[in-house]
């Protein structure tokens, strides 16, 4: 696979001046009279993607490792390069760090302390990210990438950028100025599980939720970190030993453990991809939780099952299912609605999906008794136990004088096969926020639904969301929402209203 690189342009620092002659003895800093082009700085900065033997590329965000620009030395988030300056004798002697930072709107990495160039310099280890060492109360300066590595694996790292030791050795340095090749440390192991589903001969892969990951090499055990939908692992050892080497996961509450039959090689800088299969790939018809995606290439709908870890590059994600419908019921459903088109659903199913982007509030200076009009034209349309958002939101569309501007957002997105996007009713809220449970004061529907929506960055439903059932109580007249699972309070809201459609 090509390995992918980070280009960070950086300008030379020129603060500093170089003292001639103590050139040899000592690092010359801030203060002192020498030449400023002997001031020590990074030219360019490369980093290379782990890489593996097939197509498949995990590195730290799943495409790119990227650096954080602060504003300032002093500012915390800025990150921060160590390099190592390594002696004629072999021996480290300085700890240079240099700061991300954006300064007059360029990013660039400044040499903190302004540490100059001298000969002494034999060569370098460049290293990120950078830390202060001490051992025994002293500052220590490893001397060598084994040293390095040591001492970095001790430290507590709690993010797995963090612990993603990057190495660049410099051996012949005859310029002030450094470029710095990346590569990382350590070897990277990957755990996926993969499923395949077939659409009107389209194949589809698509990654499986995984928990519970964990492994073993002998005695020691290890917890993979969660980035990017998939589970990683830093590990600095030669080999995965035959029989020795066993991995533990859970897809969809079954328990799997595999052990490794054959010795594997590991090296620096490489992506080991550990397969976990199931008793079973893909699955048949839809469910509640799946993601309601497009295919890029023909428009067709393509529903990934709700286990799937993230989207396949193929599929644009529109919304998840939130409510299944027999043939009797999608006939109903489509009676109620005046629907005439034909709608083939999805492998002899139908069903209802919320979008995964919000919808906006309901408009501006509108009159009570123009919305009242539109809306009592249509049947049932201050029932709350009838699906009928479709048939509403298309009255309050066409209405004279009503500003009904919910949808403005999704005016654009015609989906094929599918409703054009609609406020729900209120009705249609109780299969969105109540779930399985469907009683007036649950909210396990929304509950499932905000946690799929949040694996595809999609936006979660709010405690209150209005319908465009309209209704009338105690002298109160508008629409009706729900708060929380529970009949809401009737009038104009300022909320969102929940785009939906149906197939």
């Amino acid at each position: 696979m090509k390995q992918v690189y980070l280009h960070l342009r950086l300008a030379i620092l020129s603060l500093l001046v170089f003292s001639a002659c103590a050139q040899d003895e000592e690092l010359a800093q801030i203060g002192e009279n020498v030449a400023a082009s002997d001031v020590l700085a990074i030219r360019k900065v490369d980093v290379a993607n782990f890489t593996t033997g097939t197509a498949t590329r995990v590195i730290n965000d799943a495409v790119t490792v990227s650096f954080e620009a602060g504003n300032s030395l002093e500012d915390v988030k800025g990150d921060e390069i160590g390099i190592l300056l390594i002696g004629d004798d072999e021996k480290g002697f300085a700890n240079v760090s240099f700061k991300y930072i954006n300064e007059n709107g360029a990013n660039k990495w400044v040499n903190k302390d302004g540490v100059s160039y001298t000969s002494k310099i034999k060569k370098a280890i460049a290293y990120f990210p950078y830390a202060r060492m001490m051992k025994d109360g002293e500052e220590f300066i490893p001397s060598s990438v084994d040293e390095l590595k040591e001492f970095k694996k001790k430290e507590e790292a709690a993010e797995f950028k963090d612990k993603d030791l990057l190495i660049a050795e410099i051996s012949d340095i005859q310029s002030p100025q450094l470029t710095i090749g990346f590569k990382h440390a350590f070897s990277l192991l990957t755990f996926s599980a993969e499923a395949t589903i077939k659409i009107a001969g389209e194949e589809i892969s698509y990654f499986l939720d995984i928990a519970n990951i964990a492994f073993s090499i002998g005695d020691r055990q290890y917890t993979p970190d969660l980035v990017d939908s998939k589970y990683v692992c830093l590990i600095d050892e030669a080999e995965l030993p035959q029989n020795n080497f066993r991995y533990f996961y859970t897809i969809d509450n079954t328990a799997y453990v595999k052990t490794l039959k054959k010795t594997m090689a590991l090296a620096p800088n490489q992506c080991y991809v550990l397969p976990c299969p199931t008793l079973s790939e893909g699955t048949e018809g839809f469910a509640v939780g799946d993601f309601f995606c497009v295919s890029n290439s023909t428009d067709n709908i393509v529903i990934i099952p709700g286990n799937a870890a993230a989207i396949p590059e193929s599929l644009t994600c529109k919304g998840v299912v939130f409510h299944v419908m027999d043939g009797a019921a999608f006939d109903s459903y489509k009676e109620i609605n005046g629907l005439t088109d034909e709608l083939p659903g999805y492998e002899g199913s139908h069903g209802l999906v919320v979008s995964i982007k919000n919808g906006q509030p309901f408009g501006a200076n509108n009159d009570i008794a123009k919305i009242q009009a539109a809306l009592g034209a249509v049947a049932d349309y201050n029932s709350l136990d009838v699906s009928n958002g479709y048939k509403l939101t298309q009255a309050l569309k066409g209405a004279e004088g009503v500003n009904f501007t919910a949808l403005d957002n999704h005016a654009d997105d015609v989906l094929k096969n599918a409703t054009s996007w609609y406020a729900p009713s209120f009705n249609e809220l109780k299969y969105l926020i109540r779930g399985k449970q469907y009683n007036e004061v649950s909210t396990a529907g929304q509950v499932y639904i905000n946690g799929q929506l949040g694996k595809i960055n999609g936006v979660q439903l709010g405690g209150t969301l209005p319908s465009v059932t309209y209704r009338e109580r105690g002298g109160d007249k508008g629409i009706q929402t729900m708060q929380n699972g529970v009949d809401g309070w009737i009038g104009m809201p300022g909320e969102s209203f929940i785009p939906i459609c149906g197939f």
